[in-house]
């Protein structure tokens, strides 16, 4: 069978220019680019599209195009294309919608200009099933951050509806109104200039709901052969297969484990509890669920329920695993950007940052964070930064360096998905455990390195100073490593001299040899404990979720299903201070002037040139 072909097709005009078109363009392809060097799907794509170009590209891949995008100048009649010229030339919209109607396998038509509402009529009519057009003029910045969220959100194997909700999530988070002074249009109307609703809109053909699922191709993975150290006899029970994979890696750093898996009769609940103290909290706090999990009173006979729960949780392992991970890299990007202020987070690693500053309720649950931490380490591997974690230089995020790793993660975040569309059938939840258990295995073992590392959270910091003597500075802290231990609440503080001081009422991340403590990142404002930011006994920790306007919201790590911290200016306003230094320091905006987006001027507009 041939490859699905995704055109995306693109023109400017000279007298008009439009300075966002090549971003938008290069951003498109570098969220698809994976999926082509795996032989997934065939991007082509034209910079300076002329209706013979166009043409030909259908005309050469006869019903293989799967999606065609157009960026650029656009009405409702006409699509503005470039002569071989380079002077402007019309693409009218009947004739462009007969071309695309004859496509049979096309699933979208994306028309990334303004005022192109009258055009899907015409499409419709013609047999296209699905359009994405606009109904006002558009911004220039604003059509290129949506075809940015569109495509990273549907790269990530997102459905054609959750990639347009995400997209339009985005631009609702971002910008409190519309300001058409700068536009993808033929004409300027400032008598609209104002607040307007959003300007997209998905169309469907009559008959054509099935396209709202539809998503890029996946490659078949073969299943493996578990090969397993435990005597598993007829049957494999809960855990067993996790358990069986990342053992042998903690217990190579963890002599305790090590100890259990050498006694002649295995102890699997004292094993248990050695894996769980061995993970930093928030991941030794999951796993810790994941091995004592059992079916709520009253209902001991829903086995069904319970394997959905285990499903569940399973699930909720990896995210907060990959959730964890994240804020370790993300907590040193902003350290270094800190020390650095040539630091820059250049366009191409632009779109991974704005899909985290834009979540909200709906999309934080399947949130992909790898994606993330590999945009995050791109960067320090382009400006030569070494790794606060030096083992994740062994980490590899593309398909033929940690295949693995690539295939687990990947079948992961789409899982997180599918449960957050409830997309799963009640007969595929047993197999779907199993298959999960091995996948969450496969990402832990490559992980197994995090046991090196140390979580504490420090309550206050008090200068120890004799007459003649150096000052040194006790550290009132509680260390997190062990997860039973933190969901109680009678732990008690230690005091600790360091001739230096960390930073105060945060949780810390500590590199330690031989329990000396070598440095540290500190992971607040992304995971915080609110009893030491009250002031109040033992530990309760909170990792972020999601923000809505001047909100954040966290979920408590014992139990995501409480409700949400909510932290503004009332409650605890110096979170919310640090989140929004965080962003405006990242992308290289005075803290002063948080309150705009990153490259608005004082107006709030952008680019004035229209589309």
């Amino acid at each position: 069978m041939k490859k699905p072909i995704l055109f995306l097709s693109f023109a400017n005009d000279r007298d008009d220019y439009l300075a966002m078109i090549n971003r938008e363009r290069k951003n498109i392809y570098r969220s698809l680019r994976r999926h082509q060097d795996e032989g997934i799907i065939q991007v082509e794509q034209e910079s300076s599209s002329s209706l013979e170009d166009i043409f030909e590209v259908f005309r050469n891949y006869d019903n293989q195009v799967v999606l065609f995008h157009y960026g650029g100048h656009a009405s409702g009649t006409h699509l503005q294309l470039e002569a071989s010229d380079t002077s402007a030339q019309m693409g009218f919209a009947e004739g462009l919608a007969q071309l695309l109607g004859q496509q049979e396998n096309l699933q979208l038509v994306f028309l990334n200009g303004c005022a192109t509402r009258p055009q899907v009529d015409l499409l419709l009519k013609n047999g296209v099933k699905a359009v994405i057009a606009t109904s006002v003029p558009i911004q220039d910045q604003m059509a290129v951050e949506f075809a940015e969220q569109f495509y990273h959100a549907l790269a990530n194997h997102s459905t054609i509806q959750r990639a347009f909700q995400t997209a339009t999530a985005f631009v609702a988070s971002r910008y409190k109104g519309v300001d058409v002074q700068s536009y993808r249009g033929f004409e300027r109307r400032e008598d609209q200039a104002g607040p307007a609703e959003l300007p997209w809109g998905l169309y469907l053909a009559e008959g054509a709901e099935s396209v709202l699922s539809w998503t890029l191709p996946e490659r078949a993975s073969k299943s493996q052969v578990l090969k397993t150290r435990f005597d598993y006899e007829t049957r494999v029970d809960v855990n067993d297969i996790l358990i069986d994979i990342i053992c042998e890696d903690l217990a190579a750093i963890n002599k305790d484990l090590d100890d259990e898996l050498n006694k002649e009769e295995l102890d699997i609940p004292s094993i248990k509890r050695e894996i769980v103290d061995s993970f930093p909290t928030p991941i030794g706090e999951q796993l810790r669920k994941l091995f004592t999990r059992s079916n709520n009173p009253g209902e001991p006979d829903d086995m069904e329920l319970f394997t959905l729960r285990r499903l569940e949780q399973l699930a909720m392992t990896y995210r907060t695993t990959a959730q964890f991970l994240c804020f370790t890299v993300m907590s040193q990007l902003w350290d270094e950007r800190h020390k650095n202020e040539k630091l820059a987070i250049g366009e191409d690693n632009i779109v991974a940052f704005n899909s985290f500053f834009a979540l909200n309720a709906e999309n934080a649950r399947s949130f992909n964070y790898i994606k993330l931490v590999e945009t995050i380490t791109n960067i320090f591997d382009e400006a030569k930064i070494p790794y606060f974690i030096d083992e994740l230089h062994k980490i590899k995020f593309a398909q033929d360096r940690s295949p693995d790793f690539f295939k687990a993660y990947a079948f992961l975040n789409k899982l997180l998905q599918e449960l957050e569309d409830s997309g799963i059938q009640p007969d595929q939840i047993e197999p779907l455990c199993l298959e999960t258990e091995q996948n969450l295995g496969l990402v832990l073992k490559e992980l197994s390195f995090l046991v090196k590392y140390k979580l504490a959270t420090i309550k206050n910091i008090e200068i120890i100073k004799k007459r003649h003597e150096k000052a040194r500075f006790r550290h009132n802290q509680i260390m997190l490593n062990r997860a039973l231990t933190v969901a109680s609440t009678g732990i008690a503080e230690i005091g600790v001299e360091f001739d230096n001081f960390t930073d105060n009422k945060c949780v810390l991340f500590l590199k330690t040899r031989d329990n000396e403590v070598l440095d540290y990142l500190n992971l607040t404002p992304f995971i915080i404990d609110e009893n030491a930011l009250n002031n109040d006994y033992s530990s309760k920790l909170y990792l972020f979720n999601h923000q809505e306007g001047d909100n954040y919201f966290y979920k408590f790590l014992n139990n995501v299903n409480d409700p949400p911290l909510v932290i503004h200016e009332e409650n605890l306003p110096e979170i919310q201070a640090q989140f929004e230094r965080f962003k405006a320091e990242i992308f290289g905006v005075p803290f002063s002037t948080r309150e705009k987006a990153p490259g608005a001027d004082s107006k709030g507009s952008r680019f004035m040139r229209k589309r």
